[in-house]
């Protein structure tokens, strides 16, 4: 991790000493010992008069907000797993993939709870939170599991980034979740869980490198480059509009479409391998070292290569790079209004 910080003076880390271009400060908002007073079930709601709208109870002008647990996201994905009831084994696969798709928690929060603890920190923007999970392996399919949650709650299974607005969430969620970030990550990591210590010592692009044009397509930065792709990953359901309205998307939400989002996230898997200074050897090489995710995904390696290769040819010879998407990112299918 070191090795690659010190060698590529277009990295920094989130903790730097010489000061946080990203504007990143890290949360923990809502602890799941300490904080159990706050905690509603959904049958002392019920009983006690709310309604359930989607995931949120409301009664009058009041609202009880669901509590975001870590295992209830996965990488780009805020819906990936819903509670039917509050035991740590109550939660089951979300298969609703539809775009009034909502998960269920097994605790709610008052809003004016809510406000409160987010009044802690300054953030960049409301429209959403970046969160990655606290609970992590190096030894797991991915170490690195982050995505875009819904503006609300969430617990102690996420530390979140505060500051940045929904672009620069956006490039954040992108390079946290990639090959390059997640091997820094998993080669600094010697427990179960990710202290907050080691996630802001972990290297990162500076944005000075993001918000300039992109090596492989100078009609765009590279934050932008980034967005398109980030948009039609995390977008997938009525919940996640507010984050899309900020990053300039004014329609509903895409369709979910497991192989579209496979050749997605290689390309920015490309990217940052890129972004990060590593080549093609090593770039293959940190592949072999996620055997879980290359058993359960056999084309995993050669997608990303590929992109790589095509973003170093785009770099190499001075023309833009065409994605193998059609249509291209960020034009994906989306559902009817």
């Amino acid at each position: 991790t070191l090795a690659i910080y010190r060698r590529h003076p277009v990295l920094i880390r989130h903790g730097d000493p010489d000061g946080n271009p990203w504007g990143i400060s890290f949360m923990r908002m809502i602890d799941m010992s300490n904080d159990s007073g706050l905690f509603h079930t959904r049958e002392e709601l019920e009983s006690d008069g709310w309604v359930l709208d989607g995931n949120v109870f409301r009664r009058g002008g009041n609202a009880m907000l669901p509590l975001y647990e870590g295992k209830m996201g996965h990488q780009f994905d805020h819906h990936f797993a819903t509670f039917h009831g509050i035991g740590d084994d109550d939660i089951i696969p979300n298969s609703d993939r539809g775009p009034t798709a909502v998960v269920q928690p097994r605790y709610w929060i008052a809003a004016s709870v809510t406000a409160e603890r987010q009044a802690r920190r300054s953030w960049g923007t409301t429209a959403c939170l970046l969160g990655h999970r606290r609970v992590a392996r190096s030894t797991d399919e991915r170490t690195s599991i982050a995505t875009l949650l819904p503006w609300g709650p969430a617990s102690y299974g996420w530390i979140l980034s505060t500051g940045p607005d929904v672009t620069s969430l956006a490039t954040l969620v992108a390079c946290f979740n990639s090959f390059a970030h997640d091997y820094c990550l998993r080669n600094a990591l010697s427990q179960a869980s990710i202290p907050q210590g080691t996630s802001e010592q972990i290297p990162v692009p500076l944005p000075t490198r993001v918000f300039t044009a992109c090596a492989w397509d100078a009609r765009l930065t590279v934050a932008d480059w980034v967005k398109d792709r980030v948009r039609e990953l995390t977008y997938t359901s009525w919940d996640m509009a507010p984050a899309a309205r900020d990053l300039g998307d004014a329609g509903p939400p895409f369709v979910w479409d497991a192989e579209r989002r496979a050749a997605l996230r290689a390309e920015l898997d490309g990217a940052f391998f890129h972004l990060y200074g590593i080549d093609r050897v090593d770039t293959e090489y940190i592949l072999s070292t996620f055997p879980v995710a290359n058993r359960r995904d056999s084309d995993l390696a050669h997608r990303v290569l590929d992109a790589y290769d095509r973003i170093r040819t785009a770099i190499e010879s001075g023309e833009s790079f065409v994605s193998i998407l059609d249509p291209p990112p960020g034009h994906g299918r989306r559902h009817q209004e």
